[in-house]
């Protein structure tokens, strides 16, 4: 028994990385226009996640942790990451709302280009995405995938290829951290993505009411358009369960801490 506390006192004393039964995804999304290739591999166990992006455009790591309902987006680029907990978040938010009143203010006697620019700073024509159910399904990989259609403002933004969580053979109760995951982006983050150094980490991510992902199934194929054209598609290559170690849900050492700067944009 003394060899077992001192055991795990000495993991918590030094910092030691255990592992937890998990699950990882890993996928490769290619760039449509140039042909570039980015991976986005997936972490996740009962209580945490990390979704961490490699690639020339985006080179990062988002982790969420639904017991603190916190968060830690990690900038491997310039090495430093932004911490966030419940009571951060909240007075960000407030400080937001008020910055966003100020500017509705100035913005009374502005030329109509510039209150175009100043609401598309303020989202105010952020269309919701509704997805449907097409009734097609296609073989991506070794899974059969139902085909869903996203439409934004009457224009095509995705399709999600949606594999049953029957078919990919994991039970949907092992991702109720991805359901807490998405809730918490849709309650919390629709003020502040903006103003996070890197936006393309959080585009994988359905914050829409209507999106079939974690709720139908796992997204196997996803291909986004813009201005009805095709501009790239992420594919996933595996969904394995798997130990995942804790080091993947903090910081690299030597990283620093970092404030969102309020007069960043």
């Amino acid at each position: 028994m003394k060899k077992i506390f001192f055991s795990i006192l000495l993991l918590v004393v030094t910092g030691i990385a255990y592992s937890a039964d998990g699950i990882v995804i890993v996928s490769k999304t290619k760039d449509l226009s140039d042909g570039s290739i980015s991976s986005t591999n997936i972490y996740m166990t009962e209580t945490s996640v990390a979704l961490e992006n490699k690639g020339a455009k985006d080179n990062s790591t988002f982790i969420f942790n639904s017991d603190k309902q916190d968060f830690t987006y990690v900038d491997h680029k310039k090495k430093e990451y932004y911490y966030f907990d419940q009571a951060t978040m909240q007075q960000l938010k407030q400080q937001i709302k008020m910055l966003m009143m100020m500017f509705k203010q100035f913005s009374a006697n502005m030329p109509e280009e510039q209150k175009k620019k100043l609401g598309k700073f303020m989202n105010e024509d952020e269309a919701v995405m509704e997805f449907v159910d097409t009734g097609a399904s296609e073989k991506i990989g070794k899974w059969r995938a139902n085909i869903y259609e996203g439409t934004s403002n009457g224009q095509k933004a995705t399709d999600m290829y949606i594999a049953s969580f029957k078919t990919i053979g994991i039970a949907k109760d092992e991702f109720k951290v991805m359901e807490s995951l998405i809730s918490y982006f849709r309650t919390n983050l629709g003020e502040i993505a903006g103003f996070l150094p890197q936006e393309s980490s959080f585009s994988q991510i359905g914050f829409d009411e209507s999106s079939p992902v974690f709720k139908e199934g796992v997204p196997v194929k996803t291909i986004s358009y813009n201005n009805k054209s095709a501009k790239n598609e992420n594919i996933v290559e595996s969904i394995k369960r798997t130990s995942v170690s804790s080091a993947m849900f903090q910081p690299p050492s030597g990283y620093a801490s970092k404030k969102i700067n309020m007069n960043m944009k």
